[in-house]
Protein backbone atom coordinates (compact mmCIF):
# COMPACT_ATOMS: atom_id res chain seq x y z
CA UNK A 1 0.00 0.00 0.00
CA UNK A 2 1.37 3.58 -0.81
CA UNK A 3 1.33 6.11 1.42
CA UNK A 4 -0.88 7.98 -0.21
CA UNK A 5 -3.67 4.96 -0.67
CA UNK A 6 -2.92 5.19 3.15
CA UNK A 7 -3.70 8.51 3.57
CA UNK A 8 -6.70 8.61 1.68
CA UNK A 9 -7.93 4.97 3.53
CA UNK A 10 -7.70 7.29 6.51
CA UNK A 11 -10.21 9.82 5.60
CA UNK A 12 -7.50 12.33 4.75
CA UNK A 13 -7.94 14.43 1.42
CA UNK A 14 -4.69 14.86 -0.09
CA UNK A 15 -4.43 18.32 -2.25
CA UNK A 16 -3.28 17.38 -5.65
CA UNK A 17 0.43 18.61 -5.92
CA UNK A 18 0.37 20.15 -9.42
CA UNK A 19 -2.66 22.34 -7.67
CA UNK A 20 0.37 24.08 -5.66
CA UNK A 21 2.73 24.00 -8.12
CA UNK A 22 2.81 23.76 -11.72
CA UNK A 23 3.97 20.40 -13.31
CA UNK A 24 7.81 20.53 -13.80
CA UNK A 25 8.76 23.44 -11.19
CA UNK A 26 8.53 20.69 -8.10
CA UNK A 27 11.95 21.06 -7.47
CA UNK A 28 12.57 24.40 -7.79
CA UNK A 29 9.86 24.98 -5.54
CA UNK A 30 11.03 22.68 -3.13
CA UNK A 31 14.86 24.27 -3.29
CA UNK A 32 12.76 27.33 -2.79
CA UNK A 33 11.35 26.56 0.35
CA UNK A 34 14.44 24.93 1.64
CA UNK A 35 16.24 28.09 1.30
CA UNK A 36 13.15 30.01 3.03
CA UNK A 37 13.15 27.78 6.32
CA UNK A 38 17.11 27.62 6.54
CA UNK A 39 18.26 31.18 5.70
CA UNK A 40 15.17 33.78 4.98
CA UNK A 41 12.83 32.76 7.89
CA UNK A 42 15.54 32.72 10.50
CA UNK A 43 16.32 36.70 10.07
CA UNK A 44 13.04 37.80 9.21
CA UNK A 45 11.95 38.82 12.45
CA UNK A 46 15.17 41.06 13.30
CA UNK A 47 14.69 42.43 9.59
CA UNK A 48 11.46 43.79 10.79
CA UNK A 49 12.00 44.90 14.55
CA UNK A 50 15.37 46.70 13.56
CA UNK A 51 14.56 48.30 9.58
CA UNK A 52 17.51 45.87 8.61
CA UNK A 53 18.09 45.28 5.09
CA UNK A 54 18.41 41.85 4.52
CA UNK A 55 21.89 41.63 2.74
CA UNK A 56 22.44 38.24 4.34
CA UNK A 57 19.29 36.57 3.01
CA UNK A 58 19.79 37.86 -0.41
CA UNK A 59 23.27 36.66 -0.59
CA UNK A 60 22.00 33.46 0.05
CA UNK A 61 19.58 33.59 -2.56
CA UNK A 62 22.45 34.41 -4.79
CA UNK A 63 24.64 31.12 -3.67
CA UNK A 64 21.53 29.27 -4.55
CA UNK A 65 21.61 30.31 -8.07
CA UNK A 66 19.23 32.39 -8.22
CA UNK A 67 20.68 36.21 -8.64
CA UNK A 68 19.92 36.87 -11.60
CA UNK A 69 17.04 34.50 -12.76
CA UNK A 70 15.12 35.63 -16.01
CA UNK A 71 18.76 36.08 -17.65
CA UNK A 72 19.30 33.06 -19.98
CA UNK A 73 21.16 29.84 -18.99
CA UNK A 74 24.18 30.50 -20.82
CA UNK A 75 24.47 34.21 -18.99
CA UNK A 76 24.03 32.93 -15.84
CA UNK A 77 20.16 32.44 -15.07
CA UNK A 78 18.89 29.04 -14.96
CA UNK A 79 16.47 29.22 -17.96
CA UNK A 80 13.07 29.04 -15.62
CA UNK A 81 11.50 31.57 -17.71
CA UNK A 82 8.96 33.98 -15.96
CA UNK A 83 6.86 30.75 -15.10
CA UNK A 84 9.85 29.86 -12.65
CA UNK A 85 10.55 33.25 -11.00
CA UNK A 86 6.53 33.43 -9.97
CA UNK A 87 7.21 30.10 -8.17
CA UNK A 88 10.35 31.54 -6.87
CA UNK A 89 9.14 34.72 -5.77
CA UNK A 90 6.00 32.90 -4.55
CA UNK A 91 7.58 30.58 -2.09
CA UNK A 92 10.16 33.08 -0.83
CA UNK A 93 7.26 35.36 0.68
CA UNK A 94 5.78 32.53 2.96
CA UNK A 95 9.19 33.12 5.06
CA UNK A 96 10.45 36.81 4.54
CA UNK A 97 8.23 39.54 2.79
CA UNK A 98 10.98 41.73 2.76
CA UNK A 99 14.00 39.65 1.08
CA UNK A 100 11.45 38.69 -1.48
CA UNK A 101 10.30 41.82 -2.20
CA UNK A 102 13.75 43.23 -2.78
CA UNK A 103 15.03 40.38 -5.11
CA UNK A 104 11.60 40.89 -7.19
CA UNK A 105 12.95 44.49 -7.88
CA UNK A 106 17.10 43.58 -8.21
CA UNK A 107 15.76 41.12 -10.65
CA UNK A 108 13.87 43.60 -12.93
CA UNK A 109 16.85 46.02 -12.41
CA UNK A 110 18.91 42.34 -13.49
CA UNK A 111 16.21 41.29 -16.69
CA UNK A 112 15.85 45.51 -17.59
CA UNK A 113 19.87 45.76 -17.76
CA UNK A 114 20.18 42.48 -19.86
CA UNK A 115 17.49 43.55 -22.27
CA UNK A 116 19.02 47.11 -22.62
CA UNK A 117 22.53 47.34 -21.99
CA UNK A 118 25.37 46.50 -24.37
CA UNK A 119 27.21 43.04 -24.44
CA UNK A 120 30.06 45.48 -22.39
CA UNK A 121 27.25 46.30 -20.01
CA UNK A 122 26.43 42.97 -19.52
CA UNK A 123 29.94 41.38 -18.89
CA UNK A 124 30.56 44.54 -16.43
CA UNK A 125 27.95 44.17 -13.98
CA UNK A 126 25.92 40.62 -14.51
CA UNK A 127 29.10 38.51 -12.96
CA UNK A 128 28.60 40.88 -9.45
CA UNK A 129 25.18 40.03 -8.82
CA UNK A 130 25.77 36.28 -9.64
CA UNK A 131 28.25 36.27 -6.66
CA UNK A 132 25.79 38.21 -4.43
CA UNK A 133 25.90 42.22 -5.92
CA UNK A 134 22.15 43.75 -6.06
CA UNK A 135 20.77 45.87 -7.88
CA UNK A 136 17.68 48.44 -8.33
CA UNK A 137 15.56 50.80 -9.91
CA UNK A 138 15.06 54.44 -9.05
CA UNK A 139 12.42 55.27 -11.10
CA UNK A 140 8.91 56.75 -8.79
CA UNK A 141 9.39 60.97 -7.98
CA UNK A 142 7.74 62.51 -5.47
CA UNK A 143 6.19 65.03 -8.28
CA UNK A 144 4.07 62.05 -10.08
CA UNK A 145 3.09 59.67 -7.25
CA UNK A 146 2.60 55.99 -7.94
CA UNK A 147 2.72 57.21 -11.59
CA UNK A 148 5.95 55.91 -10.95
CA UNK A 149 6.27 55.67 -15.44
CA UNK A 150 6.12 59.64 -15.17
CA UNK A 151 9.28 61.33 -14.29
CA UNK A 152 10.24 65.37 -14.31
CA UNK A 153 13.74 64.80 -13.74
CA UNK A 154 16.72 65.04 -16.80
CA UNK A 155 19.86 64.32 -17.32
CA UNK A 156 21.02 66.75 -19.83
CA UNK A 157 24.64 65.93 -21.92
CA UNK A 158 27.77 67.17 -20.01
CA UNK A 159 31.24 66.32 -21.48
CA UNK A 160 31.38 62.49 -22.11
CA UNK A 161 28.66 61.84 -20.46
CA UNK A 162 25.37 63.03 -18.28
CA UNK A 163 24.64 65.41 -15.37
CA UNK A 164 21.64 63.80 -13.57
CA UNK A 165 19.14 65.56 -11.01
CA UNK A 166 16.59 63.82 -9.69
CA UNK A 167 14.78 62.95 -6.55
CA UNK A 168 13.48 59.59 -5.95
CA UNK A 169 9.88 58.62 -3.55
CA UNK A 170 10.60 54.91 -2.91
CA UNK A 171 13.58 53.40 -4.27
CA UNK A 172 13.61 49.57 -2.86
CA UNK A 173 17.17 49.08 -1.61
CA UNK A 174 17.93 52.70 -1.66
CA UNK A 175 21.44 53.23 -0.39
CA UNK A 176 22.17 49.41 -0.18
CA UNK A 177 22.35 48.52 -3.84
CA UNK A 178 25.16 48.01 -5.43
CA UNK A 179 23.93 49.56 -8.91
CA UNK A 180 20.77 51.52 -9.70
CA UNK A 181 18.73 51.73 -13.11
CA UNK A 182 17.70 55.28 -13.05
CA UNK A 183 14.71 56.25 -15.08
CA UNK A 184 15.16 60.02 -16.05
CA UNK A 185 14.66 62.11 -19.13
CA UNK A 186 17.08 63.18 -21.81
CA UNK A 187 16.02 66.82 -22.34
CA UNK A 188 17.04 66.93 -25.85
CA UNK A 189 15.76 63.57 -27.09
CA UNK A 190 14.69 63.27 -31.10
CA UNK A 191 12.37 60.16 -29.62
CA UNK A 192 8.88 60.80 -29.23
CA UNK A 193 9.33 60.02 -25.36
CA UNK A 194 11.97 61.71 -23.74
CA UNK A 195 12.72 58.93 -21.35
CA UNK A 196 16.26 57.69 -20.43
CA UNK A 197 17.84 54.87 -18.33
CA UNK A 198 21.00 55.36 -16.74
CA UNK A 199 23.40 53.26 -14.66
CA UNK A 200 24.65 54.42 -11.03
CA UNK A 201 26.94 52.86 -8.96
CA UNK A 202 26.39 52.92 -5.01
CA UNK A 203 29.47 55.00 -4.10
CA UNK A 204 28.99 57.99 -6.60
CA UNK A 205 29.58 61.48 -5.45
CA UNK A 206 26.62 63.28 -5.57
CA UNK A 207 24.28 60.09 -4.84
CA UNK A 208 22.19 60.27 -1.30
CA UNK A 209 19.96 57.50 0.19
CA UNK A 210 17.17 58.55 3.38
CA UNK A 211 15.71 56.27 6.05
CA UNK A 212 12.88 54.44 5.57
CA UNK A 213 10.27 54.00 8.27
CA UNK A 214 7.53 52.06 6.90
CA UNK A 215 4.28 50.28 8.46
CA UNK A 216 5.56 47.10 6.69
CA UNK A 217 8.30 45.36 4.51
CA UNK A 218 10.27 47.55 6.86
CA UNK A 219 13.36 45.92 6.00
CA UNK A 220 13.42 47.15 2.75
CA UNK A 221 15.13 49.88 2.86
CA UNK A 222 13.00 51.76 0.21
CA UNK A 223 13.11 55.21 1.38
CA UNK A 224 13.71 57.97 -0.95
CA UNK A 225 17.17 58.89 -3.10
CA UNK A 226 18.78 61.79 -4.37
CA UNK A 227 20.82 62.34 -7.27
CA UNK A 228 22.69 65.62 -7.50
CA UNK A 229 25.02 66.90 -10.08
CA UNK A 230 25.81 62.66 -10.46
CA UNK A 231 27.93 62.76 -13.54
CA UNK A 232 27.10 58.94 -15.18
CA UNK A 233 29.51 58.50 -18.53
CA UNK A 234 28.05 57.63 -21.52
CA UNK A 235 29.35 53.96 -21.15
CA UNK A 236 26.57 53.98 -18.61
CA UNK A 237 23.33 55.09 -20.58
CA UNK A 238 21.29 51.96 -21.11
CA UNK A 239 19.81 52.04 -24.65
CA UNK A 240 19.24 55.34 -26.24
CA UNK A 241 18.86 58.55 -25.28
CA UNK A 242 15.49 58.71 -25.39
CA UNK A 243 12.91 56.40 -26.25
CA UNK A 244 13.44 54.05 -23.43
CA UNK A 245 9.10 53.87 -22.82
CA UNK A 246 9.28 51.04 -24.32
CA UNK A 247 11.26 48.83 -21.93
CA UNK A 248 8.75 50.03 -18.57
CA UNK A 249 5.86 48.19 -20.67
CA UNK A 250 8.12 45.39 -22.37
CA UNK A 251 10.51 44.46 -19.43
CA UNK A 252 9.80 46.54 -16.39
CA UNK A 253 6.10 46.58 -15.65
CA UNK A 254 5.73 43.02 -16.88
CA UNK A 255 8.43 41.66 -14.23
CA UNK A 256 7.30 44.05 -11.59
CA UNK A 257 3.48 43.15 -12.02
CA UNK A 258 3.99 39.02 -12.54
CA UNK A 259 6.88 39.08 -9.01
CA UNK A 260 4.85 41.67 -6.89
CA UNK A 261 2.13 39.55 -7.16
CA UNK A 262 3.56 36.37 -6.15
CA UNK A 263 4.93 38.19 -3.07
CA UNK A 264 1.37 39.38 -2.09
CA UNK A 265 -0.02 35.57 -2.69
CA UNK A 266 2.70 34.33 -0.99
CA UNK A 267 2.45 36.18 2.39
CA UNK A 268 -1.09 35.59 2.29
CA UNK A 269 -0.23 31.67 2.30
CA UNK A 270 2.39 31.96 4.50
CA UNK A 271 0.14 34.31 7.76
CA UNK A 272 -2.60 31.42 6.86
CA UNK A 273 -0.11 28.35 7.45
CA UNK A 274 0.93 30.66 10.71
CA UNK A 275 -3.19 30.54 11.45
CA UNK A 276 -3.23 27.31 10.74
CA UNK A 277 -0.50 25.40 12.46
CA UNK A 278 -1.67 27.87 15.81
CA UNK A 279 -5.36 26.63 15.32
CA UNK A 280 -4.18 22.71 15.44
CA UNK A 281 -1.96 23.25 18.46
CA UNK A 282 -3.96 25.28 20.46
CA UNK A 283 -6.33 23.20 22.61
CA UNK A 284 -8.91 25.18 25.40
CA UNK A 285 -8.73 22.88 28.44
CA UNK A 286 -12.35 23.48 29.50
CA UNK A 287 -14.02 22.00 26.31
CA UNK A 288 -10.58 19.79 25.18
CA UNK A 289 -10.95 20.56 21.49
CA UNK A 290 -8.36 22.69 19.50
CA UNK A 291 -9.29 25.83 18.12
CA UNK A 292 -9.07 23.63 14.45
CA UNK A 293 -11.94 21.54 16.38
CA UNK A 294 -14.60 24.37 15.15
CA UNK A 295 -16.61 24.45 12.09
CA UNK A 296 -16.39 28.42 12.12
CA UNK A 297 -12.94 27.97 12.50
CA UNK A 298 -12.16 25.92 9.71
CA UNK A 299 -14.62 27.72 7.43
CA UNK A 300 -12.71 30.58 7.79
CA UNK A 301 -9.34 28.75 6.68
CA UNK A 302 -11.32 27.68 3.66
CA UNK A 303 -12.10 30.47 2.25
CA UNK A 304 -9.07 32.49 2.97
CA UNK A 305 -7.53 29.54 1.24
CA UNK A 306 -9.41 29.36 -1.95
CA UNK A 307 -9.11 32.97 -2.37
CA UNK A 308 -5.33 32.60 -2.11
CA UNK A 309 -5.55 29.58 -4.79
CA UNK A 310 -7.71 31.60 -7.54
CA UNK A 311 -4.48 34.61 -6.90
CA UNK A 312 -2.15 31.42 -7.16
CA UNK A 313 -3.72 29.89 -10.53
CA UNK A 314 -4.23 33.73 -11.90
CA UNK A 315 -0.32 33.65 -11.05
CA UNK A 316 0.85 30.76 -12.81
CA UNK A 317 -1.65 31.13 -15.63
CA UNK A 318 -0.42 34.52 -16.12
CA UNK A 319 3.23 33.43 -15.94
CA UNK A 320 2.45 30.97 -18.02
CA UNK A 321 1.22 33.40 -20.73
CA UNK A 322 4.74 35.59 -20.76
CA UNK A 323 6.77 32.60 -21.25
CA UNK A 324 5.08 31.81 -23.98
CA UNK A 325 5.39 35.10 -25.67
CA UNK A 326 8.93 35.00 -24.88
CA UNK A 327 9.29 31.81 -26.62
CA UNK A 328 7.67 33.34 -29.74
CA UNK A 329 9.25 35.96 -30.32
CA UNK A 330 6.19 38.64 -29.34
CA UNK A 331 6.54 41.96 -27.19
CA UNK A 332 5.50 41.13 -23.38
CA UNK A 333 3.17 44.32 -23.26
CA UNK A 334 0.55 42.16 -24.91
CA UNK A 335 0.26 41.01 -21.11
CA UNK A 336 -0.14 43.63 -19.32
CA UNK A 337 -4.27 43.56 -19.16
CA UNK A 338 -4.02 39.89 -17.20
CA UNK A 339 -0.65 41.54 -15.26
CA UNK A 340 -3.28 44.31 -13.65
CA UNK A 341 -6.23 42.04 -13.03
CA UNK A 342 -3.53 39.75 -11.26
CA UNK A 343 -2.05 42.39 -8.93
CA UNK A 344 -5.26 44.10 -8.70
CA UNK A 345 -6.66 40.61 -7.34
CA UNK A 346 -3.43 39.68 -5.14
CA UNK A 347 -3.16 42.94 -3.55
CA UNK A 348 -6.93 42.79 -2.61
CA UNK A 349 -7.04 39.34 -1.46
CA UNK A 350 -3.57 39.49 1.04
CA UNK A 351 -5.20 42.25 2.96
CA UNK A 352 -8.57 39.71 3.06
CA UNK A 353 -6.20 36.90 4.15
CA UNK A 354 -4.11 38.21 6.53
CA UNK A 355 -7.37 39.58 8.18
CA UNK A 356 -8.43 36.25 8.65
CA UNK A 357 -5.36 34.64 9.64
CA UNK A 358 -5.61 37.28 12.54
CA UNK A 359 -8.87 36.27 13.55
CA UNK A 360 -8.33 32.66 13.32
CA UNK A 361 -5.42 33.32 15.63
CA UNK A 362 -7.02 35.82 18.41
CA UNK A 363 -5.26 37.66 20.58
CA UNK A 364 -2.14 35.69 20.24
CA UNK A 365 -2.19 36.66 16.22
CA UNK A 366 -2.53 40.80 17.46
CA UNK A 367 0.75 40.30 19.49
CA UNK A 368 3.92 41.28 17.69
CA UNK A 369 4.80 38.06 15.99
CA UNK A 370 4.10 36.27 12.72
CA UNK A 371 0.85 36.77 12.11
CA UNK A 372 0.53 40.49 12.53
CA UNK A 373 3.84 41.15 10.33
CA UNK A 374 2.57 39.51 7.69
CA UNK A 375 -0.60 41.55 7.86
CA UNK A 376 1.35 45.09 8.09
CA UNK A 377 4.06 43.78 4.97
CA UNK A 378 0.34 42.80 2.31
CA UNK A 379 -1.24 45.79 3.19
CA UNK A 380 1.41 47.19 1.20
CA UNK A 381 0.62 45.65 -2.37
CA UNK A 382 -2.52 47.87 -2.78
CA UNK A 383 -1.00 50.64 -2.51
CA UNK A 384 1.95 50.03 -4.33
CA UNK A 385 2.23 51.52 -7.75
CA UNK A 386 0.31 51.08 -10.07
CA UNK A 387 -2.06 50.99 -7.12
CA UNK A 388 -5.50 49.16 -7.03
CA UNK A 389 -7.26 51.98 -7.83
CA UNK A 390 -5.56 52.99 -11.34
CA UNK A 391 -5.09 49.65 -12.41
CA UNK A 392 -9.31 49.02 -12.00
CA UNK A 393 -9.04 51.92 -13.88
CA UNK A 394 -7.21 50.64 -17.28
CA UNK A 395 -9.17 47.13 -16.83
CA UNK A 396 -12.34 49.32 -16.75
CA UNK A 397 -11.32 51.58 -19.80
CA UNK A 398 -10.25 48.56 -21.86
CA UNK A 399 -13.47 46.60 -21.08
CA UNK A 400 -15.34 49.34 -22.92
CA UNK A 401 -12.90 49.48 -25.56
CA UNK A 402 -11.57 53.35 -25.00
CA UNK A 403 -7.36 54.03 -24.60
CA UNK A 404 -5.90 53.05 -21.11
CA UNK A 405 -3.75 55.40 -20.98
CA UNK A 406 -3.92 59.06 -21.60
Amino acid sequence: MTINQAVLDEGVMQIPSWWKCPPGYEELQKKAHEIGKAELLPRTSLSDQESRYPRESLKAIAQAGYGAVTIPAQEGGIGAGYMGFAVLAESFAHYCSSSTMCWVMHTAAVQTLYSAGSPEQRQRFIPGVLSGEVGALAFSEPATGSHFWNVVSSAPRSGEGYLLNASKSFVTSGGEADWYVVCTNYPDSIETDKLMFLLVEKNQEGVESFPFSAMGLRGNSSGPMKFTDVFVPAENRLGSEGGMNSYNDNVIDPLFLLGTSACWIGIAQGALNAAIDGAKKKVHQDTGKSVSGYQVIRHELAKAQILIDSARNMLYRTAQGMDECSEKGLALSSCLYPLWELKTHAADIVIQVTNQALQVSGGRGYLTGQVEKYLRDGRAGALMGPTNEILREWVGRTLVEVPWFE
